[in-house]
């Protein structure tokens, strides 16, 4: 029986990329750099946006906290210029929502953010917590967020499905003792992780946990 479902957010949820390109190309022209390719940020998500502005600026002498500073200011004022769910997704949550699973958000983003965005697309309600990357929690793929989340809602780690793109979703939920299942339609990089399985849409998660 699955009893709690665990959602990363960029890649998995929403596919983000071009706000997140557009506010990463924004900074770097305020500071007199090249813009780079879409492709290339979306290689930098995925460890939280400290981690994605340190490598967008890594071929570059900048100010750090400065280019932080900017990019976060940016984005947040465009966080859903282009930003959408990805298909079934809306659908797919009603459903799993009326199958009586708790569901969750749990994204390296920051909480205001991630909060915010899932509002704005329509579904800001479907969880019943939303955990970002500047909580009390260390990132993923350290799995002591994942971990609150199961004792919160008296989950046992087999009744807990951790849904991600990328390998900090995949290595936090390992740790953890949950089960993990790919994104495979997102923008992540699953590298060696292991997981339970694999999907190509979000339907076909929705059908895949209904199964169990």
């Amino acid at each position: 029986m699955v009893k709690l479902i665990v959602f990363d957010l960029d890649g998995t949820l929403i596919d983000s990329r071009r706000d997140l390109a557009g506010a990463v190309n924004h900074m770097r022209g305020s500071m007199g750099l090249e813009p780079i390719s879409t492709e290339r940020i979306v290689t930098f998500v995925g460890n939280g946006v400290a981690n994605l502005v340190r490598r967008s600026v890594a071929d570059a002498d900048v100010d750090f906290d400065e280019a932080l500073r900017r990019m976060k200011r940016y984005y947040a004022e465009h966080l859903v210029e282009t930003t959408s769910l990805y298909p079934g997704v809306a659908s797919g949550l009603a459903e799993l929502g009326r199958a009586g699973i708790t569901l969750a958000v749990l994204s390296n983003k920051p909480t205001d953010a991630s909060c915010r965005i899932l509002k704005e697309l329509g579904v800001g309600d479907r969880f019943a917590e939303i955990i970002g990357g500047d909580g009390d929690f260390p990132l993923k793929p350290e799995p002591d967020a994942l971990l609150a989340l199961m004792r919160k809602f008296d989950c046992r780690p087999e009744q807990c499905w951790m849904f991600g793109d990328h390998y900090t979703d995949l290595e936090a939920a390992r740790r953890a003792g949950c089960r993990r299942a790919l994104a495979r339609y997102g923008f992540g990089d699953p590298k060696s992780e292991t997981f339970d399985f694999e999907v190509g849409s979000f339907p076909e998660f929705v059908m895949a946990v209904k199964g169990f």
